[in-house]
């Protein structure tokens, strides 16, 4: 009895904590070597930067594209059965990504990988026309523009809404409760509506 008593407390003490899995390390996910720095894969949305929505939903401010940043870690929430993922970038300012499966049908692990990238900012952007170059950085979508640019300035889109990036319509979130269709014809973006007007 004193023995189960035991194990029931400590469980409860993971519960209390928040629990935690096994923390993914981005260095390790991303195969980082010595010399390299790790940079945003596109640019991150926020209202607030301690509460990071992992759909990227498209209110406020955002961390650019190419951003170096610097890993702090991650958990992960028996409770909520969701995960963090802490960095900051070069001036200290930390972001906190709230990492929701449900939402982007992937492992934390896949996330980080098409979040974060040690591929340098002239890297991913190399052969982008100047006009679209400007858009991507302004986090703007149009007409004209390519599936890589749209990935740059908006990112994947989640899953929960876009299982394929094959298909010809990719949805993301403008808002909580608002969303936007930009729709293609081949691997040109045709089309963006806001469907809430």
């Amino acid at each position: 009895m004193r023995r189960f008593l035991f194990v029931l407390a400590a469980l409860a003490a993971v519960f209390i904590a928040g629990g935690c899995a096994d923390p993914e390390v981005m260095a390790e996910v991303l195969q980082q070597k010595q010399d390299q720095k790790i940079y945003t894969r596109y640019n991150l949305w926020y209202l607030n930067p301690a509460e990071i929505s992992c759909l990227n939903i498209q209110q406020g401010s955002f961390l650019p594209l190419g951003s170096e940043i610097e890993p702090v870690g991650t958990s992960y929430s028996m409770i909520t059965g969701k995960s963090t993922l802490t960095f900051r970038d070069m001036t200290g300012r930390e972001y906190t990504i709230i990492f929701d499966p449900g939402y982007r049908l992937c492992s934390l692990r896949d996330f980080i990988s098409a979040t974060f990238t040690t591929e340098p900012p002239e890297e991913m952007l190399k052969g982008i026309p100047q006009p679209t170059l400007e858009r991507i950085k302004a986090g703007q979508v149009v007409a004209g523009m390519g599936r890589r640019d749209v990935l740059l300035a908006y990112g994947p889109p989640p899953a929960v809404r876009t299982p394929d990036l094959r298909n010809e319509t990719w949805m993301y979130w403008l808002t909580p409760s608002e969303t936007a269709r930009v729709i293609f014809r081949g691997d040109t973006v045709r089309n963006v509506l806001n469907i809430n007007e």
